[in-house]
């Protein structure tokens, strides 16, 4: 009996890992990116703009965008800012949405045409990360929203473990049940 239960447990591992070979990969969801610090830089416009896209969004205050999902190659989006008096650009910063969790950048200063920030991850629906000290970031709905994710995923993670549990239990109770009856008759 045990031999069997101990077969039936090998071949649901060897299923699984074998199911990771399989075509297709999971579902790509939208990504967050959150500017801060914007308003303290005087003298620059700041551009975000989509990959292929005809025309970026400007903005001077602090802002949101969104990083679409794709069901391919992931979107690119390029980040920079244009000094307003010498029309001088800074470095582009990339962002990509492959699975990316929400960001919140601080833009701390500009020098010599290059942007200073610091980048923040935070957990969504595609990655869960550790967020680490969140205190810098002034939007609290942000880190909140990254709370309610990561408990969502440990919920869901713990909801398939007692799932999976009760379904060996029940196959063992199933094989015990049966053996008892052999035994019996």
């Amino acid at each position: 009996m045990y031999k069997k239960i101990f077969f039936i447990l090998i071949t649901a591992v060897c299923f699984c890992n074998a199911k990771a070979d399989t075509p297709g990969k999971a579902k790509m969801h939208e990504s967050k990116v959150t500017f801060q610090g914007v308003k303290k830089i005087a003298g620059y416009s700041f551009y975000w703009k989509m990959e292929h896209a005809d025309k970026g969004d400007v903005f001077t205050t602090d802002s949101s965008f969104i990083l679409l999902s794709s069901g391919g190659a992931p979107y690119r989006y390029s980040f920079w800012a244009i000094n307003n008096a010498t029309q001088k650009s800074t470095d582009t910063i990339p962002f990509d949405n492959y699975y990316a969790p929400d960001y919140v950048v601080i833009i701390n200063a500009i020098k010599n045409d290059s942007i200073y920030f610091t980048k923040q991850e935070l957990s969504n629906a595609n990655k869960i990360v550790h967020e680490g000290n969140t205190d810098s970031i002034e939007n609290k709905q942000l880190v909140a929203d990254a709370k309610a994710a990561k408990n969502k995923h440990y919920l869901n993670t713990t909801l398939y473990c007692l799932a999976g549990a009760a379904g060996i239990g029940g196959l063992i109770w199933f094989f015990a049940r049966r053996r008892k009856k052999k035994l019996e008759a």
